[in-house]
């Protein structure tokens, strides 16, 4: 089989070499001749370029590299962190107040537009209140009423009263 990504015409074979007396099984690498995925280059003994996929012996603490002197103080690193955190809000709070007081001068219009629109109304129905009582009452109106009384066979007395109303 060919493997064209690394130019190699022979099948990748993995090899697991013999156990040394000095090592535990567990600690052998796995040794291929083509680059495995998280594999490492080593040369061997004769000059052969492999790949080695070691596994830690058992109980083995694994080694961890000395932290590096860090020239960033903490506390500027966290006043960084906290400065942009900051910086974020600030500019999410100023686009929120932008997108309320567009509303707000919208909402402010509308309300203005309102008030004319009732005043309007106020005046039209005050206009056709007028109109109405005017025809209703307009001109002279007259009331008349009479009495009549009588007293024995001969006393008789009629009384009449007229009464006239002018509105405007």
């Amino acid at each position: 089989m060919e493997n064209t990504a690394h130019g190699y015409t022979e099948a990748p074979v993995v090899y697991r070499p013999e156990p040394m007396p000095s090592h535990p099984v567990e600690a052998l690498p796995f040794l291929s001749p083509v680059p495995i995925p998280g594999a490492v280059e080593a040369r061997t003994a004769d000059g052969r370029t492999v790949w080695v996929y070691a596994t830690a012996p058992a109980g083995a603490e694994p080694a961890t590299p000395p932290a590096a002197p860090s020239t960033v103080p903490a506390w500027a690193k966290t006043a960084a962190l906290l400065m942009t955190a900051a910086s974020a809000s600030l500019a999410l709070a100023a686009y929120a107040l932008r997108v309320f007081a567009e509303a707000a001068a919208v909402l402010a219009a509308a309300l203005v537009l309102l008030a004319k629109i009732a005043f309007v109304l106020a005046l039209v129905v005050a206009l056709v209140a007028a109109v109405v009582k005017s025809r209703r009452s307009g001109g002279a109106q007259t009331a008349t009423a009479t009495a009549t009384a009588t007293a024995g066979l001969f006393g008789r007395a009629k009384a009449t009263a007229t009464a006239t109303i002018t509105t405007r």
